[in-house]
Formats: C-alpha cells, structure tokens, sequence
C-alpha cells in the first residue's frame, strides 16, 4: 500500500525555523519530525511513500535519506509553484494510480492514527473517501465535519460562526482515497481539498465517512505546539520512535557534562554536547548536537538545536533557540524563538 505526505507548504507559523529549513526536517527530541510520520507508517507495513514537496524542495534529499535507512522507498512529487492541498494530491497521481486505496496524511500532524483500523472502517463502509477526525474541546477555528450514526459525512462546516458549532469532531489530517477520487481533481491549478474537492464530491453524492481517532493528536503549526510536541514525547504522552526513560539526564557518550551541573526535571543531550560547571536545567530542556553551555547557565523548559553557543551566565526560559546561534554571557531569553545563525550580544535581553 502506498501513502501520500504533504509537505510542500512554506511553514509560515513556525518562522523564523522555516525560513531555513522545511518544517518535515525540524527536530523533534533531537530526531527530525518527518522520522515520526515515516515510522507510523513502517509499523503498519506501508513501505512506498509519496512526499508532495515544493518549498525548499533541494532539503528533501535528507528526507530521501532517512526514508530510505527505515526501510522506506521514497518518491518526491515536486510543485513548481504552489498547488494547495488537492492540487498537490493531483500532481502526486502518477505514483499514486492503480486498484488499491492510498493513504494521504498532511504533514504537520503528530499522532498514533491505527492505520489498520481506519482502512478496515474504509473497506467496511465501501466508502469513496474516509476522513479520519478528531474531537476537540474548541473546535472555532477548525473546519467542522458532520456525520450521522453511521459515521456518513453529511456537511463540511468551515471557519464556523458560534451558533454553527453543532460537533466537535474535525479533520485530523490523515485520509483514505480510492483511487478515483484522483479524476474528481482539476489538473495544474491550485485547490484546496477540504474546501473544494471534498465538498464537490458530497455534492455528488458520493459516499464519504469519518473515523474518529481517539489517541494522541497534535497539529505541530506553531511555536507552542513544536513546543509541546517535544515535551509530550518526554513525557511519554505518545510513543512513537523515541523511547521514554525515567532517568534525569539522557545523553550521548561523547557528550561531556560536569559533575556540579544540577538537573530538576529531564534533559536530553545529543552527540559532541559541553555543559559547563554549576548550569542549573529545570523542567524539560532538549540539547541539540555539537553545541556549547557555559558556566553558571539557568535553562528551563526550552529546545535547543545543533552547534549553538551559550556563553556562562545566561538564563534561557521557556524557549527555542535555533542552528548555529551564539548567544554571548550574562544574557536573557524568555518565551522567545530565535532564528538560525543569530547572534545575541553580552547582557542582551529578550522577551517575546
């Protein structure tokens, strides 16, 4: 069976991240997210992958790599100008075709989907498309999916006004298509599939249902929900890839860390990592290779990615530093996000 990742948007919700780098190739406890999504499909037997790729297109001979290492054989179907959702599904068709229903997955979505169970439920209901879904507490600034008792989609209710939220179940970005649905997508123009596919095909008449996912879920869009994405693997709130353990320091052996560095809560440190002397880390902190902490560092509940430079006596809160920042002594971070190869002079002071 074969599946379809859609990854050619631009990731404007994580800037500054993604002005470098594709959102697919961003670390989730120092492993890059795209490994996550490649191994919830190894685990249910899905070996052929599509990725629908466009902005920064070049970067994704590093997915082809890491695809390849699980096991995977990958495809990239590139856009030379952006297509939305459905037309990046319609560009993809080539490898797509065939007798056998294909999964789609948007590429920002973390989650534990059963994959088996949601193409049994397919196959059971001889559904034309299956739109997995999810049920949130605020469900206002979703795109609303209306089923009846048997799970048929019956209405698509988008950017709802309060007096039209009549569910809380919405799209969870993961979706089962026959293989004609391809020829319900115009060529070479941009559409969007939840917008415009997915209603015209309701409109036809086709059947369509829903399955609703039940376990871990989580659109990694924005800054706090990179954020949360990381400490809920920590947490062990999903388990997928990385392995939860309950020591207070997990490091890699050719990381060097002081004896008098004190650790309240988890740190995970990556490969050529120096932590110096009496550096205080409280809460969840994520260190990415190759990079420096100095002497006397306060750092809380933040993520930092490879071959950054801290210098002594900073303190680093609630935040994401990126690549190759050097960030000089005797400064401040809080709740901020700070881009690749910045630079943060002597006693700076950042607040978001």
């Amino acid at each position: 069976m074969k599946a379809l990742l859609l990854m050619g948007g631009f990731g404007t919700r994580l800037r500054p991240f993604t002005i470098t780098k594709p959102k697919a190739l961003l670390p989730i406890v120092n492993i890059p997210f795209v490994s996550y999504q490649f191994e919830l499909l190894r685990i249910y037997g899905i070996n052929e992958v599509v990725l629908g790729i466009g902005y920064k297109g070049d970067e994704f001979k590093k997915i082809l790599g890491i695809g390849k290492e699980m096991g995977l054989k990958i495809y990239l179907s590139y856009e030379k100008t952006p297509l939305g959702t459905g037309g990046a599904i319609k560009n993809a068709e080539r490898f797509l075709k065939g007798k056998e229903p294909f999964f789609v997955f948007n590429g920002d979505i973390l989650a534990n989907f059963n994959l088996e169970k949601i193409l049994n439920f397919h196959k059971e209901k001889n559904a034309f498309i299956t739109i997995g879904m999810v049920k949130v507490s605020d469900p206002s600034s979703y795109g609303l999916i209306v089923t009846d008792d048997q799970m048929q989609i019956k209405k698509f209710i988008e950017k709802p006004k309060p007096e039209e939220i009549i569910t809380d179940t919405i799209n969870a970005g993961v979706y089962v298509f026959q293989p004609e649905v391809l020829d319900e997508i115009p060529e070479d123009k941009e559409v969007s599939v939840e917008k415009e596919v997915f209603p015209g095909i309701l409109d036809k008449g086709k059947d369509m249902y829903g399955y609703i996912h039940y376990g871990y879920w989580l659109d990694v869009g924005t800054i706090d929900k990179y954020r949360k994405a990381n400490f809920d693997l920590i947490d062990g709130k999903i388990e997928l890839l990385y392995k939860r353990t309950d020591e207070k320091i997990e490091k890699k052996e050719d990381s060097i860390i002081d004896k008098s560095v004190s650790v309240e809560g988890k740190l995970i440190v990556d490969d050529e990592v120096f932590i110096g002397e009496n550096s205080v880390f409280k809460g969840k902190v994520i260190i990415g290779k190759k990079s420096f902490i100095g002497k006397n560092c306060l750092i809380e509940n933040s993520i930092i990615f490879e071959n950054v430079v801290i210098g002594d006596n900073c303190c680093i809160k609630d935040s994401v530093i990126g690549n190759s920042v050097f960030i000089k002594q005797n400064c401040e971070i809080k709740n901020s996000a700070i881009g690749d190869n910045s630079y943060i002079s002597e006693f700076s002071k950042i607040y978001q």
